[in-house]
Protein backbone atom coordinates (compact mmCIF):
# COMPACT_ATOMS: atom_id res chain seq x y z
CA UNK A 1 0.00 0.00 0.00
CA UNK A 2 1.27 3.53 -1.11
CA UNK A 3 2.19 5.89 1.88
CA UNK A 4 -0.46 8.75 2.73
CA UNK A 5 0.86 12.40 1.50
CA UNK A 6 1.53 14.23 4.62
CA UNK A 7 -0.07 17.60 5.08
CA UNK A 8 1.40 19.91 7.58
CA UNK A 9 -0.16 22.84 8.37
CA UNK A 10 0.57 25.40 11.39
CA UNK A 11 -1.51 28.78 12.33
CA UNK A 12 0.36 31.67 13.94
CA UNK A 13 -2.27 33.31 16.44
CA UNK A 14 -1.82 36.48 18.35
CA UNK A 15 -2.04 33.92 21.12
CA UNK A 16 -1.32 30.43 20.70
CA UNK A 17 0.74 28.76 18.09
CA UNK A 18 -0.38 25.66 16.90
CA UNK A 19 0.42 23.22 14.25
CA UNK A 20 -1.49 19.60 12.83
CA UNK A 21 -0.09 16.41 10.80
CA UNK A 22 -2.58 15.44 8.20
CA UNK A 23 -3.19 12.74 5.74
CA UNK A 24 -5.12 12.56 2.54
CA UNK A 25 -7.25 9.76 2.54
CA UNK A 26 -8.83 9.06 -1.26
CA UNK A 27 -11.98 11.51 -3.01
CA UNK A 28 -10.77 14.73 -1.37
CA UNK A 29 -10.66 13.13 2.79
CA UNK A 30 -8.48 13.97 5.07
CA UNK A 31 -7.21 12.28 8.21
CA UNK A 32 -5.70 13.70 11.29
CA UNK A 33 -2.30 12.22 12.35
CA UNK A 34 -1.10 14.23 14.68
CA UNK A 35 -1.71 17.79 16.71
CA UNK A 36 -0.43 20.01 19.43
CA UNK A 37 -0.64 24.00 20.50
CA UNK A 38 1.83 26.13 22.39
CA UNK A 39 0.31 29.25 24.35
CA UNK A 40 2.05 32.79 23.64
CA UNK A 41 -0.05 34.14 26.44
CA UNK A 42 0.57 38.69 26.92
CA UNK A 43 -1.09 41.43 25.38
CA UNK A 44 2.02 41.62 23.25
CA UNK A 45 3.80 38.93 22.03
CA UNK A 46 7.64 39.40 20.96
CA UNK A 47 8.55 37.59 17.88
CA UNK A 48 11.47 35.48 19.80
CA UNK A 49 8.58 33.95 22.13
CA UNK A 50 6.41 33.49 18.78
CA UNK A 51 9.62 31.43 17.40
CA UNK A 52 10.37 30.00 20.72
CA UNK A 53 6.59 28.12 20.29
CA UNK A 54 7.25 27.20 16.50
CA UNK A 55 10.28 25.49 17.71
CA UNK A 56 8.32 23.52 20.41
CA UNK A 57 5.54 22.92 18.20
CA UNK A 58 8.22 21.13 15.45
CA UNK A 59 10.10 19.18 18.12
CA UNK A 60 6.66 17.12 19.76
CA UNK A 61 5.53 16.67 15.95
CA UNK A 62 9.11 15.56 14.32
CA UNK A 63 8.50 18.07 11.74
CA UNK A 64 11.33 20.06 11.72
CA UNK A 65 13.10 20.34 8.34
CA UNK A 66 9.51 19.83 6.60
CA UNK A 67 7.84 22.16 4.12
CA UNK A 68 4.49 23.63 5.39
CA UNK A 69 1.96 26.17 4.77
CA UNK A 70 1.10 28.27 7.71
CA UNK A 71 -1.59 30.97 8.44
CA UNK A 72 -1.32 34.36 9.92
CA UNK A 73 -4.10 36.38 11.57
CA UNK A 74 -6.59 39.04 9.92
CA UNK A 75 -5.46 41.44 12.01
CA UNK A 76 -2.34 42.70 9.84
CA UNK A 77 -3.99 42.01 6.72
CA UNK A 78 -6.23 44.47 4.48
CA UNK A 79 -9.16 42.03 2.88
CA UNK A 80 -11.42 44.43 0.08
CA UNK A 81 -14.02 43.18 -2.49
CA UNK A 82 -14.33 44.74 -4.89
CA UNK A 83 -16.37 44.93 -8.17
CA UNK A 84 -15.06 45.82 -11.88
CA UNK A 85 -15.98 45.70 -15.58
CA UNK A 86 -15.67 42.76 -18.01
CA UNK A 87 -12.08 41.84 -18.45
CA UNK A 88 -9.81 40.27 -20.82
CA UNK A 89 -7.43 37.42 -19.68
CA UNK A 90 -4.76 39.06 -20.68
CA UNK A 91 -6.01 42.59 -19.03
CA UNK A 92 -6.54 41.05 -15.56
CA UNK A 93 -3.01 42.09 -13.97
CA UNK A 94 -2.78 44.76 -15.25
CA UNK A 95 -6.24 46.14 -14.08
CA UNK A 96 -7.04 44.49 -10.61
CA UNK A 97 -3.11 45.97 -10.05
CA UNK A 98 -4.67 49.14 -10.37
CA UNK A 99 -7.27 48.69 -8.45
CA UNK A 100 -5.08 47.50 -5.54
CA UNK A 101 -2.99 50.97 -5.84
CA UNK A 102 -6.42 53.22 -5.50
CA UNK A 103 -7.89 50.05 -2.79
CA UNK A 104 -4.48 49.29 -0.39
CA UNK A 105 -4.03 51.70 2.11
CA UNK A 106 -0.40 51.46 1.90
CA UNK A 107 2.47 52.36 -1.04
CA UNK A 108 1.79 48.83 -3.06
CA UNK A 109 5.85 48.50 -3.47
CA UNK A 110 5.76 48.23 0.73
CA UNK A 111 2.92 45.24 0.78
CA UNK A 112 2.72 41.50 -0.52
CA UNK A 113 -0.70 40.89 -1.83
CA UNK A 114 -2.51 38.57 -3.71
CA UNK A 115 -6.06 38.87 -5.84
CA UNK A 116 -8.99 36.51 -6.71
CA UNK A 117 -11.69 36.59 -9.34
CA UNK A 118 -15.07 34.91 -8.03
CA UNK A 119 -17.06 35.15 -10.91
CA UNK A 120 -19.62 37.42 -12.17
CA UNK A 121 -22.57 38.43 -10.90
CA UNK A 122 -25.90 39.38 -12.88
CA UNK A 123 -24.75 43.09 -13.90
CA UNK A 124 -21.85 40.97 -15.86
CA UNK A 125 -19.29 42.61 -13.37
CA UNK A 126 -16.21 40.67 -12.03
CA UNK A 127 -16.14 40.39 -8.64
CA UNK A 128 -12.73 40.43 -7.12
CA UNK A 129 -11.18 39.81 -3.75
CA UNK A 130 -7.55 41.67 -2.50
CA UNK A 131 -5.76 40.87 0.34
CA UNK A 132 -2.62 43.03 1.28
CA UNK A 133 -0.39 42.78 4.53
CA UNK A 134 2.86 45.10 4.94
CA UNK A 135 5.85 43.19 3.89
CA UNK A 136 8.02 44.06 7.02
CA UNK A 137 5.57 42.36 9.18
CA UNK A 138 4.66 39.11 6.86
CA UNK A 139 8.45 38.77 6.79
CA UNK A 140 8.98 39.09 10.63
CA UNK A 141 6.62 35.69 11.34
CA UNK A 142 8.00 34.33 8.52
CA UNK A 143 11.74 34.63 9.84
CA UNK A 144 10.26 33.29 12.83
CA UNK A 145 9.15 30.36 10.90
CA UNK A 146 12.50 29.59 9.04
CA UNK A 147 14.58 29.90 12.59
CA UNK A 148 12.10 27.15 13.89
CA UNK A 149 13.44 25.06 11.15
CA UNK A 150 10.34 25.07 8.85
CA UNK A 151 10.47 25.85 5.31
CA UNK A 152 7.24 27.90 3.87
CA UNK A 153 5.04 27.08 1.33
CA UNK A 154 2.68 29.67 1.61
CA UNK A 155 0.88 31.93 3.38
CA UNK A 156 -2.80 31.91 4.24
CA UNK A 157 -5.34 34.14 5.47
CA UNK A 158 -7.31 32.89 8.87
CA UNK A 159 -10.52 34.28 7.48
CA UNK A 160 -10.42 32.28 4.01
CA UNK A 161 -8.77 28.95 5.98
CA UNK A 162 -11.68 28.86 7.71
CA UNK A 163 -13.80 29.64 5.34
CA UNK A 164 -12.79 26.69 2.84
CA UNK A 165 -12.97 24.67 6.19
CA UNK A 166 -16.61 25.16 5.99
CA UNK A 167 -17.37 24.38 2.80
CA UNK A 168 -15.78 21.16 3.65
CA UNK A 169 -17.34 20.14 6.59
CA UNK A 170 -20.67 22.01 6.22
CA UNK A 171 -21.27 21.07 2.54
CA UNK A 172 -25.22 19.95 3.59
CA UNK A 173 -26.12 23.84 4.50
CA UNK A 174 -27.62 25.51 1.35
CA UNK A 175 -28.98 28.85 2.93
CA UNK A 176 -26.19 32.02 3.87
CA UNK A 177 -24.01 30.61 7.45
CA UNK A 178 -22.55 33.68 9.70
CA UNK A 179 -18.90 32.15 10.88
CA UNK A 180 -18.05 34.56 13.73
CA UNK A 181 -14.51 34.04 14.26
CA UNK A 182 -13.32 35.79 17.73
CA UNK A 183 -9.80 35.92 18.08
CA UNK A 184 -7.55 37.89 20.79
CA UNK A 185 -7.59 41.08 18.70
CA UNK A 186 -10.35 40.86 15.84
CA UNK A 187 -13.20 39.33 15.09
CA UNK A 188 -13.81 37.70 11.30
CA UNK A 189 -17.26 37.71 10.07
CA UNK A 190 -17.53 35.36 7.53
CA UNK A 191 -20.75 35.24 5.21
CA UNK A 192 -20.89 31.84 3.33
CA UNK A 193 -23.96 32.47 1.14
CA UNK A 194 -24.90 30.53 -2.23
CA UNK A 195 -23.46 33.27 -4.02
CA UNK A 196 -19.89 33.54 -2.35
CA UNK A 197 -18.47 34.58 0.30
CA UNK A 198 -17.56 37.72 1.98
CA UNK A 199 -15.14 38.85 4.77
CA UNK A 200 -14.68 41.93 7.22
CA UNK A 201 -12.40 41.49 9.94
CA UNK A 202 -14.15 44.01 13.42
CA UNK A 203 -11.04 44.96 15.35
CA UNK A 204 -12.86 43.76 18.66
CA UNK A 205 -11.70 40.71 20.16
CA UNK A 206 -10.93 38.58 23.45
CA UNK A 207 -7.94 41.07 24.34
CA UNK A 208 -10.66 43.93 24.55
CA UNK A 209 -12.60 41.80 27.13
CA UNK A 210 -9.32 41.81 29.08
CA UNK A 211 -8.58 45.29 28.69
CA UNK A 212 -11.61 46.32 29.70
CA UNK A 213 -11.92 43.74 32.75
CA UNK A 214 -8.45 45.50 33.53
CA UNK A 215 -9.92 48.96 33.53
CA UNK A 216 -12.87 48.03 35.08
CA UNK A 217 -11.35 46.51 38.82
CA UNK A 218 -7.90 48.31 38.18
CA UNK A 219 -5.77 45.33 37.68
CA UNK A 220 -2.88 43.71 34.90
CA UNK A 221 -3.69 42.60 32.26
CA UNK A 222 -2.42 39.40 32.92
CA UNK A 223 -4.77 39.08 35.95
CA UNK A 224 -7.77 39.95 34.22
CA UNK A 225 -7.21 37.28 31.51
CA UNK A 226 -6.47 35.41 34.57
CA UNK A 227 -10.28 35.96 36.08
CA UNK A 228 -11.81 35.86 32.52
CA UNK A 229 -10.65 32.70 31.60
CA UNK A 230 -11.21 31.07 35.21
CA UNK A 231 -14.59 33.10 36.70
CA UNK A 232 -16.05 35.01 32.85
CA UNK A 233 -19.14 33.98 31.26
CA UNK A 234 -21.44 36.28 29.86
CA UNK A 235 -24.20 37.60 31.98
CA UNK A 236 -27.74 36.43 30.65
CA UNK A 237 -29.04 40.00 31.55
CA UNK A 238 -32.92 40.40 31.78
CA UNK A 239 -34.79 38.70 34.56
CA UNK A 240 -31.49 36.64 35.26
CA UNK A 241 -30.38 36.96 38.74
CA UNK A 242 -26.69 37.92 39.01
CA UNK A 243 -24.13 35.95 39.93
CA UNK A 244 -23.70 35.63 44.29
CA UNK A 245 -19.99 36.78 43.70
CA UNK A 246 -19.85 40.69 43.77
CA UNK A 247 -16.83 39.90 42.04
CA UNK A 248 -17.47 37.40 39.35
CA UNK A 249 -20.96 39.29 38.76
CA UNK A 250 -18.91 42.22 37.67
CA UNK A 251 -16.92 40.41 35.34
CA UNK A 252 -19.75 38.95 33.29
CA UNK A 253 -21.08 42.07 32.84
CA UNK A 254 -18.41 43.69 31.65
CA UNK A 255 -17.96 41.07 29.09
CA UNK A 256 -21.76 41.24 28.25
CA UNK A 257 -21.52 45.05 27.55
CA UNK A 258 -18.24 44.44 25.09
CA UNK A 259 -19.92 41.97 23.34
CA UNK A 260 -22.91 44.14 22.95
CA UNK A 261 -20.34 46.70 20.96
CA UNK A 262 -19.53 43.30 18.75
CA UNK A 263 -23.09 42.68 18.54
CA UNK A 264 -23.29 45.96 16.90
CA UNK A 265 -20.96 45.75 14.39
CA UNK A 266 -22.56 42.36 13.29
CA UNK A 267 -25.66 43.61 12.18
CA UNK A 268 -23.73 46.97 10.59
CA UNK A 269 -21.86 44.49 8.62
CA UNK A 270 -24.52 41.96 7.66
CA UNK A 271 -26.99 45.32 6.92
CA UNK A 272 -23.85 46.19 4.64
CA UNK A 273 -23.75 42.21 3.01
CA UNK A 274 -27.30 42.24 2.32
CA UNK A 275 -28.04 45.99 0.70
CA UNK A 276 -24.22 46.24 -1.26
CA UNK A 277 -23.02 42.64 -2.34
CA UNK A 278 -26.40 40.94 -2.74
CA UNK A 279 -26.27 38.43 0.11
CA UNK A 280 -29.32 36.90 1.72
CA UNK A 281 -29.60 37.44 5.66
CA UNK A 282 -27.56 34.31 7.44
CA UNK A 283 -30.17 31.65 8.66
CA UNK A 284 -27.83 30.20 10.88
CA UNK A 285 -24.53 30.98 12.87
CA UNK A 286 -21.33 29.10 14.09
CA UNK A 287 -18.94 30.37 16.83
CA UNK A 288 -15.36 29.59 16.34
CA UNK A 289 -11.73 31.33 17.47
CA UNK A 290 -10.38 30.78 20.85
CA UNK A 291 -12.99 33.39 22.67
CA UNK A 292 -15.78 31.67 21.44
CA UNK A 293 -15.28 28.93 24.35
CA UNK A 294 -16.76 31.46 27.08
CA UNK A 295 -20.12 30.60 28.46
CA UNK A 296 -23.38 31.36 27.98
CA UNK A 297 -21.56 33.23 24.48
CA UNK A 298 -23.96 30.79 22.35
CA UNK A 299 -27.12 31.77 24.13
CA UNK A 300 -25.89 35.56 23.98
CA UNK A 301 -26.20 35.56 20.14
CA UNK A 302 -29.03 33.64 19.82
CA UNK A 303 -30.52 36.18 21.79
CA UNK A 304 -29.31 38.98 20.06
CA UNK A 305 -29.17 37.69 16.14
CA UNK A 306 -32.30 35.45 16.68
CA UNK A 307 -31.05 32.72 14.39
CA UNK A 308 -29.92 28.92 15.77
CA UNK A 309 -26.08 29.26 17.12
CA UNK A 310 -23.07 26.07 17.18
CA UNK A 311 -19.76 25.82 17.69
CA UNK A 312 -17.97 25.27 14.38
CA UNK A 313 -16.92 21.76 14.43
CA UNK A 314 -13.46 22.02 11.95
CA UNK A 315 -13.24 17.73 12.28
CA UNK A 316 -17.09 17.23 10.51
CA UNK A 317 -15.80 15.57 8.27
CA UNK A 318 -12.20 14.84 9.43
CA UNK A 319 -11.50 11.28 10.12
CA UNK A 320 -9.17 10.97 13.34
CA UNK A 321 -5.80 8.51 13.17
CA UNK A 322 -5.84 6.11 15.95
CA UNK A 323 -2.50 8.08 17.87
CA UNK A 324 -5.15 11.11 17.85
CA UNK A 325 -6.11 11.88 21.63
CA UNK A 326 -10.44 12.02 20.75
CA UNK A 327 -11.39 13.45 24.33
CA UNK A 328 -8.60 16.62 24.07
CA UNK A 329 -9.54 17.15 20.92
CA UNK A 330 -12.97 18.22 21.38
CA UNK A 331 -12.28 21.49 23.13
CA UNK A 332 -9.78 22.27 20.37
CA UNK A 333 -12.87 21.48 17.42
CA UNK A 334 -14.04 25.17 17.05
CA UNK A 335 -10.65 26.95 16.89
CA UNK A 336 -9.20 23.88 14.54
CA UNK A 337 -10.57 25.07 11.03
CA UNK A 338 -7.35 27.37 9.95
CA UNK A 339 -5.43 24.01 10.11
CA UNK A 340 -8.13 22.24 8.43
CA UNK A 341 -8.19 24.69 5.48
CA UNK A 342 -4.75 25.35 5.47
CA UNK A 343 -4.62 21.28 4.89
CA UNK A 344 -7.37 21.20 2.16
CA UNK A 345 -5.47 23.97 0.19
CA UNK A 346 -2.02 22.04 0.62
CA UNK A 347 -4.23 18.58 -0.93
CA UNK A 348 -5.78 20.16 -3.43
CA UNK A 349 -8.49 22.68 -4.98
CA UNK A 350 -10.65 24.70 -2.52
CA UNK A 351 -12.99 27.72 -3.22
CA UNK A 352 -10.81 30.16 -1.89
CA UNK A 353 -6.85 30.18 -2.98
CA UNK A 354 -5.50 33.52 -2.44
CA UNK A 355 -2.76 33.22 -0.68
CA UNK A 356 0.30 35.75 0.13
CA UNK A 357 3.68 34.94 -0.83
CA UNK A 358 6.42 36.24 1.23
CA UNK A 359 9.57 37.04 0.05
CA UNK A 360 11.18 33.50 1.19
CA UNK A 361 9.09 31.59 -1.18
CA UNK A 362 9.44 34.05 -4.32
CA UNK A 363 13.07 33.47 -3.84
CA UNK A 364 13.66 29.51 -3.31
CA UNK A 365 10.67 29.39 -6.02
CA UNK A 366 13.34 31.03 -8.66
CA UNK A 367 16.16 28.93 -7.51
CA UNK A 368 13.76 25.73 -7.99
CA UNK A 369 12.85 26.85 -11.91
CA UNK A 370 16.56 28.44 -12.08
CA UNK A 371 18.52 24.54 -10.99
CA UNK A 372 18.15 22.67 -13.79
CA UNK A 373 19.78 25.33 -16.02
CA UNK A 374 22.70 26.31 -13.58
CA UNK A 375 23.59 22.20 -13.20
CA UNK A 376 23.40 22.15 -17.12
CA UNK A 377 25.62 25.85 -17.08
CA UNK A 378 28.13 24.17 -14.78
CA UNK A 379 28.43 20.92 -16.50
CA UNK A 380 28.89 22.82 -19.99
CA UNK A 381 31.54 25.33 -18.72
CA UNK A 382 33.59 21.98 -16.95
CA UNK A 383 33.22 20.65 -20.86
CA UNK A 384 34.47 24.11 -21.97
CA UNK A 385 37.25 24.71 -20.09
CA UNK A 386 38.79 21.18 -20.63
CA UNK A 387 38.10 21.90 -24.55
CA UNK A 388 40.16 25.33 -24.72
CA UNK A 389 42.75 23.91 -22.62
CA UNK A 390 42.92 21.12 -25.14
CA UNK A 391 42.72 24.02 -27.87
CA UNK A 392 45.28 26.88 -26.63
CA UNK A 393 47.81 24.49 -26.23
CA UNK A 394 47.88 23.62 -29.79
CA UNK A 395 47.23 26.61 -30.75
CA UNK A 396 49.68 28.16 -29.24
CA UNK A 397 52.79 26.40 -31.33
CA UNK A 398 50.95 28.21 -34.13
CA UNK A 399 50.23 31.17 -32.75
CA UNK A 400 54.06 31.97 -32.21
CA UNK A 401 54.59 31.28 -35.62
CA UNK A 402 52.40 33.47 -37.29
CA UNK A 403 52.97 35.99 -34.99
CA UNK A 404 56.39 36.25 -36.73
CA UNK A 405 55.33 36.44 -39.90
CA UNK A 406 53.18 39.51 -39.23
CA UNK A 407 55.36 41.61 -37.38
CA UNK A 408 56.98 42.64 -40.68
CA UNK A 409 53.21 43.88 -41.97
CA UNK A 410 52.78 45.47 -38.82
CA UNK A 411 55.84 47.80 -39.14
CA UNK A 412 55.47 48.39 -43.00
CA UNK A 413 51.45 49.53 -42.38
CA UNK A 414 52.28 51.70 -39.31
CA UNK A 415 53.14 54.80 -41.61
CA UNK A 416 50.34 54.94 -42.95
CA UNK A 417 48.02 55.31 -39.76
CA UNK A 418 49.55 59.08 -39.19
CA UNK A 419 47.85 59.74 -42.73
CA UNK A 420 44.70 57.91 -41.98
CA UNK A 421 44.18 59.74 -38.62
CA UNK A 422 44.61 63.27 -39.99
CA UNK A 423 41.38 62.42 -42.32
CA UNK A 424 39.56 60.70 -39.90
CA UNK A 425 39.75 64.10 -37.49
CA UNK A 426 38.31 66.14 -41.26
CA UNK A 427 35.22 63.75 -41.62
CA UNK A 428 34.45 64.37 -37.80
CA UNK A 429 34.62 68.05 -38.38
CA UNK A 430 32.28 67.96 -41.30
CA UNK A 431 30.14 65.48 -39.47
CA UNK A 432 29.99 67.90 -36.17
CA UNK A 433 28.96 70.55 -38.83
CA UNK A 434 26.55 69.30 -40.52
CA UNK A 435 24.27 67.31 -37.49
CA UNK A 436 22.21 70.25 -36.13
CA UNK A 437 20.89 70.44 -39.85
CA UNK A 438 20.41 66.52 -40.29
CA UNK A 439 18.79 66.75 -36.77
CA UNK A 440 16.41 69.36 -37.16
CA UNK A 441 15.09 67.67 -40.47
CA UNK A 442 15.04 64.30 -37.94
CA UNK A 443 12.96 66.09 -35.38
CA UNK A 444 10.61 67.98 -37.07
CA UNK A 445 9.40 64.33 -38.86
CA UNK A 446 9.55 63.15 -35.97
CA UNK A 447 7.33 65.53 -33.94
CA UNK A 448 4.91 65.37 -36.57
CA UNK A 449 4.96 61.54 -36.56
CA UNK A 450 4.41 61.48 -33.04
CA UNK A 451 1.28 63.91 -32.90
CA UNK A 452 -0.15 61.81 -35.80
CA UNK A 453 0.16 58.81 -34.14
CA UNK A 454 -1.51 60.21 -30.87
CA UNK A 455 -4.38 60.81 -32.89
CA UNK A 456 -4.82 57.86 -34.81
CA UNK A 457 -4.46 55.07 -32.41
CA UNK A 458 -7.65 56.81 -30.46
CA UNK A 459 -9.83 55.16 -32.76
CA UNK A 460 -12.98 56.25 -31.33
CA UNK A 461 -15.03 59.14 -30.14
CA UNK A 462 -15.36 57.63 -26.11
CA UNK A 463 -12.21 59.44 -25.13
CA UNK A 464 -10.10 62.47 -26.44
CA UNK A 465 -6.83 64.56 -25.13
CA UNK A 466 -7.17 67.96 -23.43
CA UNK A 467 -4.08 68.73 -22.72
CA UNK A 468 -0.09 67.88 -23.92
CA UNK A 469 2.53 68.99 -21.30
CA UNK A 470 6.02 69.07 -22.18
CA UNK A 471 8.14 68.08 -18.95
CA UNK A 472 11.80 67.89 -17.88
CA UNK A 473 13.10 66.08 -14.90
CA UNK A 474 9.30 65.24 -13.71
CA UNK A 475 8.52 69.11 -13.84
CA UNK A 476 6.44 71.11 -16.18
CA UNK A 477 8.86 73.22 -18.43
CA UNK A 478 6.05 76.41 -19.16
CA UNK A 479 5.59 76.69 -15.35
CA UNK A 480 8.32 79.71 -14.50
CA UNK A 481 7.25 81.18 -18.19
CA UNK A 482 3.75 81.69 -16.68
CA UNK A 483 4.48 83.27 -13.44
CA UNK A 484 7.18 85.58 -15.69
CA UNK A 485 4.29 87.03 -17.45
CA UNK A 486 1.96 86.97 -14.30
CA UNK A 487 5.18 89.43 -12.71
CA UNK A 488 5.12 91.34 -16.10
CA UNK A 489 8.57 89.98 -16.81
CA UNK A 490 9.47 89.14 -20.57
CA UNK A 491 10.40 85.47 -20.28
CA UNK A 492 12.61 86.12 -23.61
CA UNK A 493 14.83 88.55 -21.47
CA UNK A 494 14.78 86.63 -18.34
CA UNK A 495 18.11 84.94 -17.06
CA UNK A 496 18.18 81.53 -18.73
CA UNK A 497 21.52 81.19 -17.28
CA UNK A 498 20.02 80.44 -13.36
CA UNK A 499 18.00 77.19 -13.83
CA UNK A 500 21.06 75.40 -16.01
CA UNK A 501 20.45 73.39 -19.29
CA UNK A 502 17.79 70.69 -18.81
CA UNK A 503 15.81 68.20 -21.58
CA UNK A 504 12.31 67.94 -22.49
CA UNK A 505 12.17 64.26 -22.04
CA UNK A 506 8.68 63.11 -21.43
CA UNK A 507 5.26 64.52 -22.51
CA UNK A 508 2.05 64.73 -19.96
CA UNK A 509 -1.02 63.98 -21.44
CA UNK A 510 -4.82 64.08 -20.02
CA UNK A 511 -7.92 63.78 -21.00
CA UNK A 512 -11.55 62.37 -20.69
CA UNK A 513 -13.23 59.03 -21.56
CA UNK A 514 -17.39 59.22 -21.57
CA UNK A 515 -19.40 56.57 -20.73
CA UNK A 516 -19.25 53.07 -22.25
CA UNK A 517 -19.40 49.33 -21.65
CA UNK A 518 -16.38 48.40 -21.20
CA UNK A 519 -15.59 51.66 -18.74
CA UNK A 520 -11.77 52.74 -17.96
CA UNK A 521 -10.90 49.50 -20.40
CA UNK A 522 -10.86 51.94 -23.21
CA UNK A 523 -8.21 53.88 -21.99
CA UNK A 524 -5.96 50.63 -21.21
CA UNK A 525 -6.53 49.89 -24.60
CA UNK A 526 -5.24 53.14 -25.96
CA UNK A 527 -2.42 52.22 -23.88
CA UNK A 528 -2.05 49.18 -25.58
CA UNK A 529 -1.79 50.87 -29.05
CA UNK A 530 1.08 53.41 -27.53
CA UNK A 531 3.16 50.46 -25.93
CA UNK A 532 3.68 49.07 -29.40
CA UNK A 533 4.45 52.55 -30.87
CA UNK A 534 8.25 53.25 -31.46
CA UNK A 535 8.21 57.06 -31.23
CA UNK A 536 8.02 56.56 -27.48
CA UNK A 537 10.49 55.27 -24.68
CA UNK A 538 7.91 52.81 -23.21
CA UNK A 539 9.80 49.16 -23.46
CA UNK A 540 10.44 47.76 -19.72
CA UNK A 541 7.75 49.97 -18.29
CA UNK A 542 4.52 49.03 -17.07
CA UNK A 543 0.96 50.08 -16.82
CA UNK A 544 1.54 51.28 -13.18
CA UNK A 545 4.70 53.46 -14.51
CA UNK A 546 2.35 55.09 -17.31
CA UNK A 547 -0.65 55.66 -15.89
CA UNK A 548 -1.04 58.30 -13.27
CA UNK A 549 -4.33 58.05 -13.05
CA UNK A 550 -8.01 56.44 -14.26
CA UNK A 551 -11.21 57.67 -13.24
CA UNK A 552 -13.54 54.56 -12.43
CA UNK A 553 -17.26 54.61 -12.60
CA UNK A 554 -20.50 54.38 -14.79
CA UNK A 555 -23.89 56.34 -14.39
CA UNK A 556 -24.89 59.26 -12.38
CA UNK A 557 -25.06 62.69 -13.69
CA UNK A 558 -21.21 62.71 -14.69
CA UNK A 559 -20.61 62.81 -18.62
CA UNK A 560 -16.64 61.74 -18.70
CA UNK A 561 -14.04 60.95 -16.50
CA UNK A 562 -10.45 61.66 -16.51
CA UNK A 563 -7.15 59.51 -17.08
CA UNK A 564 -3.26 60.48 -17.39
CA UNK A 565 -0.24 59.07 -18.30
CA UNK A 566 2.97 60.45 -18.64
CA UNK A 567 4.81 59.04 -21.98
CA UNK A 568 8.67 59.35 -21.89
CA UNK A 569 9.95 60.21 -25.12
CA UNK A 570 13.39 58.97 -26.98
CA UNK A 571 16.72 59.82 -25.91
CA UNK A 572 17.71 61.16 -29.39
CA UNK A 573 14.40 63.41 -29.93
CA UNK A 574 14.88 65.26 -26.59
CA UNK A 575 14.98 68.67 -26.90
CA UNK A 576 17.21 70.99 -24.48
CA UNK A 577 16.29 74.21 -23.02
CA UNK A 578 17.46 76.50 -20.48
CA UNK A 579 15.04 77.52 -17.41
Amino acid sequence: MADKKSLIAVTVGSQNVSAAVFAETGRGGLQLQRHHVEETPGEEVPPAAVQAALTSVASHLKIKGKAVRYSITSQPVFIRFVKLPPLDVDQVDQIVGFEAQQNVPFPIDEVTWGYQLMGKDSGAEVDVVLAAVKSTELDIIDDSVSAAGLRTTGVEVSAMAIYNAYRFNYSDITGTTLLIDIGTKTTNLIYCGPKGVFVRTIKIGGGDITKAIAKEFNVSYDEAEQRKVTDGFVALGGAYADHEDPVIAGVSKVIRNTLTRLHSEIMRTTNFYRSQQGGDAPEVGLLCGASAALPFLREFFAEKLRIPIDYFNAFRNVTLGSGVDREALVSQAHVSGELVGIALREAGECPLELELVPESVVAEHELNKRKPYLIMATAAAVLVVGALGFYFNQAAGIANAQTEALRTDVEELTGYDGEIQVWKDKLSELEATKRPYTDAVYARTYWASLFNDLSQRMNSDLMWITMIEPMAEGQPVIEDLYELSELGVDPSTADGEQGGKKMIDTLHIRGLYRENEGGPKVVYDYLDGLMKSELFALEGLTVKDIVREVESGAGGSKYAWKWEMILPLPEAYQISFKK
